[in-house]
């Protein structure tokens, strides 16, 4: 019997999908060294898991890689059109099965060892929430799922860049920068490729530093998209309801609850858990126009 790769690799967990070609020498060298033993990453376990329902004698998934981008293959008499039904297939196991339902799953499930002592509770939040001080290298890891895709991504603070006269920390995700006022985090631009592609003016001041439970601020804003030629005013509350023990993929935190809400209606915009032990939100739900989004901290690293 006779397979042939597929030309293209094929990404699933990010929220734009990649045709890339690939040659089959390159594909050759891949399998050699895949042969090595190395423990899988957990966007490659999701993946293959989810590949099994849509694997057939026909066409199967032969390769995953660290991200979570899979390779397919399929005998040579099938042709090419076993490409399309196996894409549509991953697509609803995707949409059935996200990945951060996947990954709680799987660490609820997890064996716990009867050495290992239960992990303390953490302390409450001291006093006043000041702005924290973020490093260059620091990093935060976040599944997320929406009612149009799921998937993981990480944010690291890669420099300090001065925007209108004030030092800016950017974050990265992939080619998409976002650039957030090192005095107090508020939101003011957003890049990709080096493009703008949002511009919030004034900057949005999604906290009003100290924070205090009981604390509420309004603000009045402008997002522009240069890119779509569009433009969104916004009139918001913003308040700092409760504090909430939060457990979440990278740990139990101590944390203020922050709302966002539609000045003129009252409608929920966003709610968010801000962890101080972190230096940002370890969770958040946001309402799209479509349903609810979820985001949650998978891990971190703090310089």
């Amino acid at each position: 019997m006779s397979y042939r790769p597929i030309r293209f690799l094929f990404a699933l967990l990010s929220p734009t999908r990649l045709l890339i070609p690939l040659s089959i020498a390159a594909l050759l060298a891949a399998l050699v060294v895949g042969c090595a033993t190395v423990q899988n990453t957990s966007k490659q376990d999701y993946t293959w898991e989810l590949g099994k329902a849509c694997n057939t004698s026909e066409v199967f998934m032969e390769r995953v890689n660290p991200d979570g981008r899979y390779f397919v293959w399929t005998r040579v008499d099938a042709g090419s059109t076993k490409y399309p039904g196996y894409f549509a297939c991953m697509r609803e196991q995707f949409k059935a099965r996200p990945y951060l339902d996947w990954l709680k799953a799987r660490q609820a499930s997890a064996p716990q060892s009867d050495t290992m002592p239960s992990p303390a509770s953490p302390p409450n939040v001291a006093g006043p929430i000041m702005a924290p001080i973020w490093h260059v290298g620091d990093e935060w890891e976040y599944a997320y799922k929406s009612p149009s895709d799921s998937g993981t991504f990480v944010w690291s603070v890669s420099r300090v860049e001065t925007l209108d006269g004030e030092p800016n920390y950017v974050l990265k995700i992939g080619t998409r920068e976002i650039l957030h006022r090192v005095s107090d985090l508020a939101n003011t631009l957003e890049r990709v490729d080096g493009v703008v592609v949002l511009r919030e003016t004034p900057a949005r001041l999604m906290y009003a530093w100290p924070l205090v439970v009981g604390k509420s601020w309004d603000e009045t804003h402008k997002q522009e998209r240069p890119v779509e030629r569009s433009t969104t005013d916004r009139n918001s509350t913003w308040t700092v309801d409760t504090e909430e023990t939060v457990t979440v993929l990278a740990g139990t935190f101590r944390t203020v609850k922050i709302t966002w809400k539609n000045k003129n209606t009252g409608a929920l915009v966003t709610e968010m858990w801000y962890a101080p032990d972190v230096k940002q939100w370890v969770k958040i739900r946001e309402v799209l126009t479509n349903g609810i989004r979820e985001r949650e901290m998978v891990s971190f690293k703090l310089k």
